[in-house]
């Protein structure tokens, strides 16, 4: 097996930006990204004797990037749990079996919600919590009904993407596989 070159490697962490944006669209907690980004790139120098293998490095990257953004989910989701066995002083887990429920999921999407940009998050909850018109919550926001309906649809696009892997997470979970 043929090493590849430092030289090379360096060349291929152009992907850094993309990994990065990826991992944004999903997190959206500036630290949370680096650290992901960081921590694929770490990985992705650790396997470097490996690599020559490897048919695609883009999609190996992201499928790393992908597992990591679930590590933040589920790491999210048990400390929110712990929150809520503390305050509410439950008996904790019963079995040791985690099943993803509807309150999960919600969950899930109120933690993606309060992480959105500020003005997308506001026209969001105004539109679909406060059922304001577009032109009432470009009134409010001070932008364009074209920008509030822009930021409802980058929400709906990103509470759509979280859904979507939470439904892979949870069919591969049920299955064992992780």
């Amino acid at each position: 097996m043929s090493e590849i070159p430092d030289n090379e490697l360096i060349e291929r962490m152009r992907y850094a930006p993309s990994v990065s944006k990826f991992a944004y669209s999903f997190i959206r907690v500036r630290e949370d990204v680096d650290d992901i980004t960081h921590n694929v790139f770490c990985s992705l120098w650790d396997s470097r004797d490996s690599l020559s293998d490897m048919e695609s490095l883009k999609a190996y990257l992201f499928k790393m990037t992908r597992n990591a953004i679930f590590k933040v989910f589920r790491h999210q989701h048990i400390v929110s749990e712990y929150e809520t066995y503390v305050k509410e002083g439950n008996s904790g887990f019963s079995d040791g079996e985690k099943i993803v429920t509807t309150a999960d999921l919600l969950e899930m999407i109120d933690l993606m919600i309060s992480n959105m940009p500020e003005a997308q998050k506001t026209a969001f909850r105004m539109s679909r919590y406060e059922n304001k018109t577009y032109s009432e919550i470009a009134e409010h926001l001070g932008v364009s009904p074209k920008t509030v309906q822009y930021y409802i649809s980058q929400a709906l696009s990103d509470l759509r993407k979280l859904t979507e892997a939470m439904l892979i997470f949870t069919s591969l979970d049920s299955l064992n596989i992780i």
